[in-house]
């Protein structure tokens, strides 16, 4: 299982305070040097942020990760969501993710409680994949939204195909990203912990026929600086390297393969995780091609067994 890294901008909420505890003689991170240390992705910094600051800001600077854009059900109507974020994904040549929060804009007439956030959650995601999929306009009436002649023009020649990503705890939140979700990000502390979310999403992904569709990431904060201390839903890693990477690596076993990582506020900070990275990734692939070896070699003996024996 190959293993991707995705640097979370400080920021983002609760990484905020990360930046104002590094000395001002670190360089800032950029895109660039992020992607130099093996982060595949990067998360903007701006949370429920406007797509339309996301592409002058942040989409210019990135040239080659995945741009993970965060974006909660309700703060566009879903028309204005799905066209500007298929556009975007024909910008930037299919590098874009949604990632929907788990809380989000109240609105207490429409928005009474936990059950409603959701079914607006599920409704609103509904649509945006009608809308990416369809070549004709759609009308669509249901308890939160109404369209009428609703169209994306500006997509590929086989739709828009934007991946999303979800979290939650509750079992309405996972029944809901188990139908959307291409990536959960898990709120856990333990490797057991992890486990546990992974199967119950697993679970309701099943239940919707998404068998082995959800991805799987952890949120963590590297302790370059020894002063961190836990948001929540966050795993603060070691400042050692090494130490860091094992850690790391006992999630992989509990079935992660990425890791949200914050707490990187300096080019310094940058050049300490690069070395967790090499190790992680050098580890999984060793550990991918001694289970590849013995799988041949429990195949091998199985088309050894001669025919008719049994």
């Amino acid at each position: 299982m190959s293993v991707v890294f995705t640097f979370v901008s400080p920021a983002s909420v609760d990484q905020s305070h990360v930046a104002s505890k590094r000395h001002a003689a670190g360089s800032q991170v950029t895109p660039a040097s992020a992607w130099r240390a093996g982060f595949q992705s990067w998360l903007s910094g701006e949370q429920n942020n406007s797509l339309d600051v996301v592409d002058r800001v942040v989409a210019r600077e990135i040239e080659q990760q995945e741009i993970v854009l965060t974006h909660g059900a309700g703060e566009l109507d879903p028309v204005s969501a799905a066209r500007r974020l298929a556009a975007l994904q024909l910008q930037h040549n299919s590098r874009i993710a949604l990632r929907v929060p788990a809380r989000g804009l109240v609105d207490t007439d429409r928005q009474p409680g936990h059950i409603a956030f959701w079914r607006r959650v599920d409704e609103y995601l509904t649509l945006l994949k009608r809308l990416w999929a369809n070549e004709k306009p759609i009308d669509h009436e249901g308890p939160f939204y109404s369209v009428v002649g609703g169209f994306v023009p500006r997509k590929g020649a086989r739709g828009a195909a934007v991946p999303i990503r979800m979290a939650g705890l509750s079992g309405t939140a996972l029944n809901v990203a188990g139908k959307h979700a291409d990536v959960f990000e898990l709120a856990a502390v333990s490797p057991d912990e992890a486990r546990l979310l992974a199967s119950r999403v697993r679970a309701a992904a099943a239940r919707h026929g998404r068998q082995g569709k959800v991805r799987f990431a952890l949120p963590v904060v590297f302790d370059a600086s020894g002063q961190e201390t836990a948001a929540s839903g966050q795993f603060i890693l070691s400042r050692l390297p090494a130490q860091a990477a094992l850690q790391l690596l006992s999630f992989v076993d509990a079935g992660v393969s990425e890791f949200m990582v914050g707490g990187i506020g300096t080019t310094e900070d940058l050049d300490a995780f690069e070395h967790v990275v090499s190790f992680v990734q050098n580890s999984s692939s060793r550990r991918e091609a001694t289970w590849a070896a013995s799988a041949g070699v429990a195949a091998g003996r199985f088309d050894m067994v001669p025919v008719g024996r049994y």
